[in-house]
């Protein structure tokens, strides 16, 4: 019983090895397209997790999900893996995440079109919209079409959440017509991150 426990725990933290070097390997690749160099710790997913919002048999959809740091602390914060939305353009690190968590919906596609992509009994049924992507990176436009996509996916008024390793908001409020704040920071991630919180202004 013994053996049979060290060779699991072995080929667990292999796989996270794994892991971690291809997402270092996509960092090099496309480093617009991930936050950092390393996958969001463990802190900053429990971080994000108790700031989602959903009622009854709302979704909740994640965008940037990579390998899937943030998914984990979702679904052991008690998301349901079938009301669980994963977005990447990356399909390497879209592979690890199906192979670690096959009952969720795993989907490659422009956070920018995601509405598209979804079908309309999803749109407008989302409780809370999770942007792990570099947004402050992007030109305005891009950032503009995101948050509109995102808003679009949620009923009205409710909010979303955007984590990022600037000391500032990673979008630029006024411009987009935002409401935001910070909601929760942590020194206990590689770099320190924040969790921010958005709404349509009214």
């Amino acid at each position: 019983m013994t053996q049979e426990l060290d060779k699991l725990i072995d080929r667990v933290a292999n796989r996270q090895q794994a892991a971690h070097w291809l997402y270092f390997r996509r960092f090099l690749k496309h480093p617009a397209r991930l936050a950092s160099l390393t996958p969001s710790s463990p802190a900053l997913g429990r971080l994000v997790a108790q700031e989602v919002r959903r009622e009854g048999d709302e979704y909740v959809v994640e965008l940037g999900c990579g390998t899937g740091a943030i998914t984990r602390a979702l679904l052991d914060g008690g998301i349901p893996p079938e009301r669980l939305i994963a977005v990447d353009l990356d399909p390497e690190l879209l592979s690890v995440l199906r192979e670690d968590f096959p009952d969720i919906w795993a989907l490659e596609c422009d956070a920018a079109r995601i509405t598209q992509h979804l079908p309309p009994s999803v749109v407008g049924r989302v409780g809370t919209v999770i942007c792990g992507i570099p947004i402050s990176l992007l030109p305005r436009g891009q950032q503009r079409l995101i948050v509109d996509e995102m808003v679009a996916l949620m009923p009205p008024g409710r909010r979303f959440l955007a984590y990022t390793h600037r000391p500032v908001s990673p979008l630029p409020r006024r411009e987009l017509g935002l409401r935001g704040e910070r909601l929760a920071h942590t020194l206990r991630n590689l770099p320190p991150a924040s969790v921010w919180g958005y709404t349509r202004a009214e």
